[in-house]
């Protein structure tokens, strides 16, 4: 009989049987008796259904018949926090702080009802008190990622970056703060910083891999690519399976013009992970920068494959048959890049330039204005002046005047925008005007005089220009 009765103890619990039970005693106002175990595993399932009423409930029960286990008024605390119910939950957490004052689940909920409430200080506050007051490093470690979660949320990163730092000080071996780090450097832009800390932390563990790769994305950042390289190579060497590192040393290569060695390092990222559209995208640029235009196209078609909204993979085969001078095949790739996003002022000003290598001027007119319906956070005054150029170049100059009036009210001037101008006026037949323009451009902005010149080359040797760019370059 003995026997018979361990082995249904040892039987698997039939949740939905345990539920049902749970459910008919509280609609009889009797609740049944649960071991300290079926509650939790009852909390366990409305919680999995975000059920949060119901596991209040349980919650209620299960401290109604265990009063001595902290557990449950914790996780009633919890239940009461994600239903607004704040000084219900501060009660309890009161509770069950006399409860177990040595567990840090309870600073940690009420520093998120700080939080919730907009007590931001009392929030960080409580967090530090429970970090000095705990003996357990486990536990400190665990409350300051708490507190690097605050200053994230907070967008305070120079303070997510100093509390990470602390962790790792802590235990150099924390994976949470290592894979978080690379990203409270580049919010903080603390990258000497990070270098001094990550190369202690290597000192103190040599095979932390995140550790190397975080090391070479501070080289990376400051510009140090072959020492990048090298940093990425060590995480690669001590864990052959992280994509991230071959990605990154891909970039590093790509920054340094070894097209070849970046395939490389891409093919790998590919190999440890998956072909992601973007590593197909850098390995097709590359090849793009090799003059390799097929096989470029060849990774595009793959990237669009994977993902047939891949606009920059698009866009980036228009630019393969742009440069091979195939201006009707770049036209019908950007369009479809500009279909799946509109809004890419570059995209509009590729469009705009194979238009003017055909010297289609309706269709040059109609992207430019295109460009001026975007957005003002979506295009810079560089697009509208390289836009302007082309329309000069195409003979639209009363276009490029309205564009250049436009853009000046839009986003104001540019160094060049007196020079463009000018060129116009002067084609316009407005010279005396055009003149005024390009004087006020060599008051401002002399060298920047190669704009005109390019546009109007024939003026080089006339004898008014010549002398009112004299006049100018003793200033220069």
């Amino acid at each position: 009989m003995d026997d018979n009765f361990e082995y249904e103890e040892e039987q698997p619990l039939n949740i939905d049987a345990v539920v049902a039970r749970f459910e008919e005693g509280l609609s009889k106002q009797r609740p049944e008796f649960f071991d300290v175990a079926t509650y939790e595993s009852l909390i366990r399932y409305y919680e999995s259904r975000q059920r949060w009423q119901q596991a209040l409930e349980v919650a209620e029960c299960a401290c109604a018949q265990h009063p001595f286990s902290p557990v449950f008024v914790i996780k009633k605390a919890t239940f009461l926090l994600v239903l607004k119910k704040y000084e219900q939950a501060e009660a309890l957490l009161d509770q069950a702080a006399l409860l177990d004052p040595s567990d840090i689940s309870v600073a940690i909920l009420r520093s998120d009802m700080y939080l919730q409430t907009n007590r931001k200080q009392q929030a960080i506050s409580c967090l530090e008190k429970a970090i000095e007051t705990t003996d357990d490093l486990e536990d400190r470690e665990e409350l300051l990622l708490e507190l690097a979660d605050i200053y994230e949320e907070c967008d305070e990163f120079e303070l997510l970056y100093s509390t990470l730092e602390r962790v790792l000080k802590l235990n150099p071996r924390n994976q949470e703060a290592l894979s978080r780090m690379w990203y409270a450097v580049e919010l903080s832009g603390y990258y000497e910083e990070s270098i001094r800390l990550h190369q202690w932390v290597i000192d103190q563990d040599p095979y932390s891999y995140l550790a190397w790769h975080n090391l070479g994305n501070a080289y990376y950042d400051l510009g140090r690519y072959h020492d990048a390289i090298e940093a990425f190579g060590f995480a690669t060497a001590i864990n052959e399976d992280w994509d991230l590192s071959y990605r990154d040393c891909g970039d590093a290569y790509l920054q340094l013009k070894q097209y070849r060695k970046a395939i490389e390092q891409f093919e790998l990222a590919i190999k440890a992970s998956k072909p992601y559209e973007e590593l197909l995208c850098a390995i097709g640029f590359c090849y793009e920068k090799l003059k390799e235009y097929e096989r470029a196209r060849g990774y595009y078609r793959k990237a669009i494959q994977q993902d047939p909204r891949h606009h920059e993979a698009y866009f980036r085969y228009g630019e393969t048959y742009r440069k091979e001078r195939n201006w009707g095949r770049a036209i019908q790739y950007y369009k479809k890049a500009l279909r799946i996003q509109p809004a890419r002022a570059e995209y509009l000003v590729a469009l705009a330039g194979v238009y003017q290598q055909i010297g289609d001027g309706a269709a040059l007119v109609h992207t430019s204005q295109l460009l001026a319906q975007l957005e003002v956070s979506a295009k810079t005054k560089t697009h509208y002046e390289k836009v302007i150029h082309l329309l000069i170049e195409q003979q639209c100059y009363q276009e490029s005047l309205e564009l250049l009036d436009h853009v000046t009210a839009e986003l104001g001037t540019l160094a060049s925008f007196p020079y463009l101008r000018a060129a116009a006026l002067v084609y316009l037949g407005r010279r005396r005007e055009g003149l005024g323009w390009l004087e006020l451009g060599l008051s401002r902005h002399f060298r920047k005089v190669k704009v005109f010149f390019r546009l109007c080359p024939h003026l080089r040797r006339d004898p008014v220009i010549v002398a009112l760019v004299q006049r100018y370059v003793d200033g220069a």
